[in-house]
């Protein structure tokens, strides 16, 4: 790699260009499939443009892992106790923002409104909050960022699940051993207040996993892929099957209380 490619994929301007271009795409994928259903777009028109569409959108999201990563590497090494859950969840906080974007576009929830009000809803305030997120997984001191941000949204809405689950991942990101509990309990929260909202469901299962709780792991992932949750998202669990099978196969199961914080 040339030492102009090596600065340009530590340029944040470079990553907020491939941000906007995948938030375009998304949002055309989800455009496409609404016009499809609508009866505007015939089948082969469609199968076309998302064909086009998708590979561009892959081909993004790529560039924008390669870009992430490179940031990580070039980030100051963590505390030992953070790193059980750096190492395993990077790839997945890497893909956070394109995920999340895809939201936005195709799910919405019932607090939301179509109409022409420019307030925002709570959902729109918590995905404002979603840099933070990923900011924490990078800078642990972030996680007070996303706490004074979320709990905004939080103090509107208790049971907005954009705010609890991803409130509840920052905590988890941040590494710290105090507030593993905490985070769990808003991941929990969120399965309470939307059963059939996805993403708690795939953290749980990726901390549980973590922590060498298989059984729990498998149950979380079960329900997971039982809601249909978007290509972008079940692309946060991918080989986390595996692993977990392998888990449960070796007969090894740890309790959370015997899991210290390195």
């Amino acid at each position: 790699m040339t030492a102009t490619a090596a600065r340009r994929k530590l340029d944040p301007d470079e990553l907020a260009a491939l941000e906007e271009e995948r938030d375009f795409l998304l949002a055309s994928l989800a455009d496409l499939d609404r016009e499809h259903e609508a009866g505007d777009l015939d089948d082969d028109d469609h199968a076309a443009l998302r064909d086009d569409y998708t590979a561009r959108a892959a081909e993004v999201l790529r560039a924008i892992d390669e870009r992430r990563e490179a940031f990580a590497a070039a980030a100051p090494a963590r505390p030992a106790g953070r790193r059980w859950v750096v190492a395993g969840v990077l790839v997945a906080v890497a893909l956070l923002a394109g995920v999340l974007v895809a939201q936005a576009s195709g799910r919405r929830s019932a607090r939301d409104t179509l109409t022409g009000d420019i307030r925002r809803t709570p959902t729109q305030q918590a995905q404002e909050c979603l840099p933070l997120t990923f900011e924490t997984a990078q800078d642990p001191r972030k996680v007070l960022d996303a706490k004074t941000c979320f709990e905004a949204v939080l103090d509107q809405d208790p049971r907005n699940p954009t705010a609890l689950t991803y409130f509840g991942w920052a905590l988890l990101l941040s590494g710290e051993p105090g507030l593993r509990d905490t985070g769990r309990e808003f991941l929990m929260k969120s399965v309470e207040a939307a059963p059939e909202y996805p993403d708690a469901y795939a953290f749980l299962a990726i901390l549980e996993n973590r922590l060498g709780n298989f059984a729990e792991a498998d149950k979380w992932l079960d329900t997971f892929e039982s809601l249909d949750p978007s290509p972008d998202m079940a692309s946060l669990t991918e080989g986390l099957r595996a692993e977990i099978d392998e888990g449960l196969a070796g007969g090894s199961t740890t309790t959370t209380s015997q899991v210290g914080g390195g």
